[in-house]
């Protein structure tokens, strides 16, 4: 019994390095684990009360980008794969979201501008519209003390719309995320090398502190606050 017990684990090890080892091959690069919160200063905003359609353009939704890691100054890369994925659009729009029922009494997605009949049927006060901007990511690993290093410059452009479509204000909102990664310098023994270093800190950073600068602004509009007035 021990033995086919022991065979069993062989097998699923060598079936485990085969799978890592056609993965490391193929270049393919899974995408970067991100989980960003939302500011907890944001549950204490008072909602304001207005029912308004959210409208996150779909190349922000959908955005994903590829970042390569710096080399040293040799020129040789630090990693096995070329490039990291970073689901960016997957990850913000729903904290854009979630930050846009927390802000507003009534807060409801809209998947086109053009759907007029659609517009009329809900009672909205208004439609925020939501656009990426910039988005760029450094990633830079630091051997001498092992660690990576992330930064995220992120930006976007919010509208808010009356229900006719028109223009009632505009704004740009940009933040910086940063994040840190310690690894060890037997990388090439763990699973970091599938998985890629932990650069989603500067993301989670820079989607967090978004939505709560967005919000604030939205706050301090003077012309969203006098629309119920």
């Amino acid at each position: 019994m021990q033995f086919i017990k022991s065979v069993s684990y062989k097998h699923w090890f060598i079936l485990l390095f085969s799978l890592t080892s056609i993965g490391c091959l193929s270049g393919t690069r899974p995408h970067v684990r991100l989980s960003p919160k939302l500011d907890k200063r944001i549950y204490q905003i008072t909602p304001l009360p207005l029912t308004v359609g959210i409208y996150i353009e779909p190349t922000l939704r959908n955005y994903v980008q590829e970042v390569p890691l710096k080399q040293d100054e040799a020129g040789t890369p630090y990693y096995v794969f070329p490039d990291f994925v970073f689901p960016i659009g997957e990850t913000l729009s729903p904290k854009i979201e979630e930050m846009s029922r927390i802000l507003f009494k009534k807060a409801i997605l809209i998947d086109s501008l053009q759907n007029k009949e659609f517009l009329n049927k809900e009672a909205l006060d208004g439609i925020l519209v939501i656009s990426l901007k910039n988005s760029e990511i450094e990633l830079h690993m630091d051997v001498s003390v092992w660690r990576a290093i992330g930064r995220h410059n992120l930006s976007i452009t919010a509208s808010f719309l009356d229900p006719k479509l028109n223009k009632v204000w505009s704004s740009e909102v940009a933040v910086e995320g940063k994040g840190l990664d310690f690894i060890t310098s037997q990388v090439e023994q763990e699973w970091w090398i599938t998985t890629g270093p932990k650069f989603g800190p500067a993301v989670d950073d820079a989607v967090q502190k978004l939505t709560y600068e967005l919000a604030q602004k939205i706050i301090a509009s003077k012309e969203i606050s006098e629309i119920k007035n």
